[in-house]
């Protein structure tokens, strides 16, 4: 596979007995997964060895949060076991647009963060995922620090732009 991979979850185990792979997306939905043509699997091997193979999709369906491929290669239960705990990329290309101001979070990394004047507040280094809403990891000049993403505190996201603007909380 030639391009831009994005790692986008991982293998927790087999799925029938056809050989098939049932992964966890780092997502809550797994539909994005499910029109992509080529997933690339690494794993640990014995012995600290890494092993990494690419596999043609040759179906994949959705299953109560998981995606399930069957994938090129990989023929049997036996077989599909041994990639469980794999990592699960693609190319970015083969992931669907996201919709009318919507953005993969992936695609903040690396923003500019700003308040409303325009003024530099730092630089996004990470999403940090929590059980009511993410969290935005920023680079400051006094250190790292994290701001709720909620639209109290997010004012605008432009990921073309690479620019988000905030208004965080007094004393943050």
């Amino acid at each position: 596979m030639t391009g831009r991979l994005v790692e986008v979850g991982y293998v927790t185990g087999t799925h029938g007995v056809s050989g098939k792979i049932r992964v966890k997306p780092y997502s809550k939905n797994p539909s994005g997964l499910l029109a992509v043509r080529t997933v690339r699997l690494s794993a640990e091997g014995g012995g600290g060895t890494k092993r990494v193979g690419d596999f043609e999709v040759i179906t994949a369906q959705p299953k109560g949060g998981f995606a399930v491929f069957l994938l090129g290669g990989i023929d049997t239960p036996e077989e599909a076991k041994e990639w469980s705990g794999a990592l699960v990329s693609i190319l970015r290309e083969e992931l669907p647009p996201p919709e009318e101001g919507e953005y993969y979070v992936m695609d903040l990394v690396g923003c500019e963060v700003v308040d409303a004047a325009g003024d530099r507040v730092g630089e996004i280094v990470g999403v940090e995922e929590g059980p009511a809403h993410d969290w935005l990891a920023i680079r400051r000049e006094d250190g790292e620090t994290l701001l709720p993403m909620v639209s109290e505190f997010i004012r605008e996201v432009d990921v073309a732009e690479r620019r988000i603007v905030v208004a965080p909380p007094e004393g943050w």
